[in-house]
């Protein structure tokens, strides 16, 4: 298997993941890192933002939760 077909698997199974899953946040996080998945794995194919296979896109902050959690 290709490194760009396991990307695009892992990608396709946290959208899964994130469809089925109750917590918010959890959700949110599946669907960024199926999104970093997507990017990388357009990377290694040559059509993405960058063909430099060690390029990595800067990730944001995770979410912390709403107010009552603090």
């Amino acid at each position: 298997m290709s490194t760009a077909i396991y990307f695009r698997s892992l990608a396709a199974r946290c959208l899964t993941s994130a469809r089925h899953c109750s917590d918010h946040f959890a959700k949110e996080e599946f669907r960024r890192l199926a999104h970093d998945f997507q990017i990388r794995a357009d990377q290694l194919e040559g059509s993405g933002p960058s063909a430099d296979p060690g390029w990595l896109p800067i990730r944001p902050k995770p979410a912390r939760g709403f107010a009552g959690e603090r």
